[in-house]
């Protein structure tokens, strides 16, 4: 039977829905790891992982903590972006022995079910600023407020939140738990969602109840936008990048050119996102610049250097700027991260061409000039040559420079039996 290509559209559009059916009915637990210091870069991740878990039909959203602290705003980005999930929220501070302080404490307490492993600490929520612990109450009532809500809407101790502010009180698992600031400790994520299964959650979306027994636990592993961000995030790595970036941009105007002055921008925006610019914007400033350098390639011919650069940006661009689908699409994660690898595919190939053209160029420029074809036959001179010492003769219509073994006098017919180099050597014809 032949297959008509509307049928195998239609048959391919089946599988592709039954395999979404299959992905969706599966019972799953999106497992979200926090480790290290707080910033842009984990709330970035966070996002992509909330957006995910509520496309991709997961039950619940697992994210185990292990963290100083970190940034306000991030930490406070990070707070609304839970809050808006449809998919509850369980926070779990692991390994046992780790600790979830300052940061970690309001992320744990804003979670719709919290927990703890044995010998882990919260607490020290006070903001700081600096070394300096920040007194401003406007600021702190702010926080005891927050701290205060998430207490109240998840039927935990207001008064213990809101002491980890105002007191610094550090708590390990068992006085957490007895302090009504926690639901449960368990030694690891499995014992966790056995321990949370058919338990009953208050969310800003209603009451949910936890589905989480014999569930497949998937761990969301950071992409390249995420890893990029964590570098760029580095305090010592985002101040070296600005001050490099604007060094290079005034050595640029006190030399007149592109190089400096390009090099200087793109460091001067990574340093801004890794201090937290916007991403998104400083991903399209990216790709502007990446794609004036390979215009300039193309209509300047500047031996594949412009061109090269123009795609390493314009990749770097893309990378901070292509996160998750911009809407639900009707294809798998799977489809979705081949398709961003094509791309990168794409953008990998134009580099080694631009490549290619750059090595071609240098190795041409490192040869010595080489004529393939000397003129033959009989010339005249033009100047009085002396032995040892060069004029000129003309030979087919052209000039050449000539050196002889015997003093030739102007306007003599001559005869090329040599060169040397890209000159020739010649001999006079005698009647």
């Amino acid at each position: 039977m032949l297959i008509t290509p509307i049928m195998a559209l239609w048959i391919i559009s089946f599988s592709i829905g039954f395999s979404i059916a299959k992905e969706q009915m599966e019972n799953k637990v999106l497992w979200v790891k926090i480790d290290g210091t707080i910033t842009q870069a984990t709330a970035d991740f966070v996002n992509i992982a909330i957006n995910h878990a509520n496309e991709g039909g997961y039950s619940a959203i697992l994210l185990t903590l292990n963290t100083p602290g970190g940034l306000l705003d991030s930490t406070l980005n990070i707070i609304d972006k839970m809050q808006s999930s449809n998919v509850p929220i369980i926070a779990y501070v692991y390994p046992p022995g780790s600790n979830a302080w300052s940061a970690g404490t309001y992320i744990l307490m804003a979670s719709d079910y919290a927990a703890m492993a044995p010998y882990t600490i919260i607490g020290s929520a006070q903001p700081i600023s600096g070394l300096t612990p920040i007194t401003d109450e406007k600021i702190i009532n702010a926080l005891i407020a927050k701290m205060e809500s998430f207490a109240k809407l998840h039927g935990r101790n207001e008064t213990q939140a809101i002491r980890f502010i105002t007191h610094n009180d550090n708590l390990d698992s068992y006085k957490a738990l007895s302090s009504h600031v926690i639901e449960a400790i368990a030694l690891n994520p499995y014992e966790l969602l056995e321990i949370a299964d058919g338990k009953k959650v208050n969310t800003l979306h209603g009451e949910k109840v936890l589905n989480t027994k014999d569930v497949n636990l998937v761990e969301l592993t950071p992409g390249p936008r995420t890893i990029l961000l964590q570098i760029l995030s580095d305090p010592t790595i985002s101040t070296l990048l600005i001050t490099l970036g604007i060094l290079a941009i005034l050595l640029g105007l006190s030399s007149p050119g592109w190089g400096a002055e390009v090099l200087g921008s793109v460091m001067l925006i990574l340093g801004l996102i890794g201090t937290g610019f916007n991403v998104n914007y400083g991903a399209l400033f990216l790709l502007i610049i990446g794609a004036g350098l390979v215009l300039i390639e193309v209509y300047s011919h500047a031996h594949g250097v412009a061109g090269i650069g123009g795609v390493i940006i314009m990749s770097i661009g893309a990378i901070l700027l292509v996160s998750v689908p911009p809407a639900p699409l009707l294809v798998s994660s799977e489809w979705f991260t081949a398709f961003l690898f094509t791309i990168l595919g794409i953008i990998a190939v134009i580099t080694i061409f631009f490549g290619v053209i750059a090595y071609k160029v240098i190795k041409i420029r490192k040869k010595k000039p080489v004529l393939d074809k000397f003129p033959s036959g009989y010339g005249r001179t033009v100047d009085s040559i002396k032995p040892g010492e060069y004029g000129y003769i003309i030979i087919n219509g052209e000039y050449w420079l000539a050196t002889s073994k015997t003093p030739i006098n102007a306007g003599k017919e001559v005869k090329v039996i040599g060169n040397d180099g890209h000159k020739l050597i010649i001999e006079e014809v005698y009647d």
